[in-house]
């Protein structure tokens, strides 16, 4: 991956210019590209988006103001947002009108678009990634380009999602989108960078242009292992910070301090830490982990993801069931919970972060007389497993 991207200062100031104008359709297509960083805009082709959800939905706006062909392909769990687009109204989630370029078809539809598409993005579930590829293999072009949104593990055998699509779809270009990217912010067009890794370096960077706008730096790289496992991973992490700032709204009192903010930040750190040994583990980068992928991604699925939400609702009180209800939307950190750990204990790895989660997750932490065991809960994962805070890694 690209150590820099020379092409950000001319996009933004590109980006600020169009908003205050208030001239996103006429805007000319920028032909700005950097070694590494791609900035770069043309012809992509169709593009085809699986999954309706709020990162499928982003992606086919994304694609459309890029000038694309997009059309977004609903799947069997996304039959109200088709009826939503049929009648005009707000996508469920995200609570904004569809793009007036964007199609939305049901799965019975895919025909009239899939054998068409040059790139076909993927944002599903994890759970649901097997059965969704194995439908739109049958008819998609056997020369496409599929962009994987999906993060985290099968929860029988333990693949990533370009390991599942290989199974499924055969020697075909799959490349892995990662970095921080808020589904919401993508639909604005405000400013993102974005990280595509495959080993297919042809196949990458047709991702990347795809991706590429004036707003929107798209990096890549080869490491799949290290953008996969850092994608997966932060969002066990972010519940564990997340379940730090949920114990201030038990555990505080008076005005002095109303959020565990120093906490958080241990729990953050010591979750890099385990980030770090399972992309090793993995046979991942270092340098993935401290990237988009990695910190990066973390930071704001923590500050603004469903994941750190759900940790927050969890500490405070909340049941599993009661926080996930809550969100109304998938939270991939509990699915990714169990997987990280076997994963772990393969390579003979301790990850205290996922310890932690898989603790609050199997725990009842919703009675009156859990403040010892939430601190527990907390020196758990900023010591690194006994309970009892250490020195260690400062000698």
């Amino acid at each position: 991956m690209a150590a820099s991207c020379l092409g950000w200062r001319p996009a933004w100031r590109a980006w600020h210019l169009r908003r205050r104008l208030g001239t996103w359709g006429l805007w000319p297509l920028a032909p700005w590209r950097q070694s590494g960083c791609h900035w770069w805009v043309g012809d992509v082709g169709r593009v085809a988006i699986l999954g309706a959800g709020a990162m499928g939905t982003a992606l086919a706006v994304h694609s459309v103001r890029s000038g694309a062909s997009s059309a977004l392909l609903a799947t069997d769990h996304d039959e109200a947002v088709v009826d939503r687009w049929r009648r005009g109204l707000p996508h469920p989630s995200l609570q904004l009108r569809f793009h007036h370029q964007v199609r939305c078809l049901p799965a019975e539809e895919w025909a009239d678009v899939l054998p068409d598409a040059t790139i076909v993005f993927v944002a599903v579930s994890s759970a649901g990634l097997r059965r969704v590829l194995s439908q739109a293999a049958r008819i998609g072009a056997p020369d496409a380009t599929w962009v994987l949104a999906t993060k985290g593990w099968a929860q029988d055998t333990l693949e990533t999602p370009s390991q599942v699509a290989a199974s499924v779809l055969g020697n075909v270009p799959v490349v892995s989108l990662a970095g921080p990217a808020l589904a919401a912010e993508i639909l604005a067009g405000s400013p993102t960078g974005l990280l595509c890794a495959s080993k297919d370096r042809q196949a990458r960077r047709r991702a990347a242009a795809a991706l590429t706008s004036p707003t929107t730096a798209v990096f890549t790289t080869s490491d799949v292992a290290g953008a996969e496992t850092a994608a997966a991973f932060k969002n066990v992490v972010a519940v564990a910070v997340g379940l730090a700032e949920g114990l201030s709204d038990r555990l505080t009192e008076g005005g002095l301090v109303d959020t565990f903010a120093n906490a958080s930040a241990a729990v953050f750190a010591r979750g890099m830490l385990d980030m770090q040994a399972l992309v090793e583990a993995q046979g991942g980068r270092v340098a993935t982990v401290l990237g988009l992928a990695g910190a990066g991604d973390l930071y704001v699925t923590c500050q603004h993801g469903r994941n750190g939400r759900f940790g927050r609702l969890l500490g405070s009180g909340a049941t599993v069931e009661g926080a996930i209800r809550s969100i109304g939307s998938t939270v991939e950190g509990v699915a990714s919970t169990a997987p990280a750990l076997q994963l772990a204990a393969r390579a003979r790895l301790d990850l205290p972060s996922a310890r932690v989660v898989e603790l609050a997750l199997r725990e009842d932490l919703t009675g009156e007389r859990v403040s010892d065991r939430l601190r527990d809960l907390f020196l758990t994962v900023v010591s690194g497993g006994s309970g009892h805070a250490s020195a260690r890694g400062s000698e």
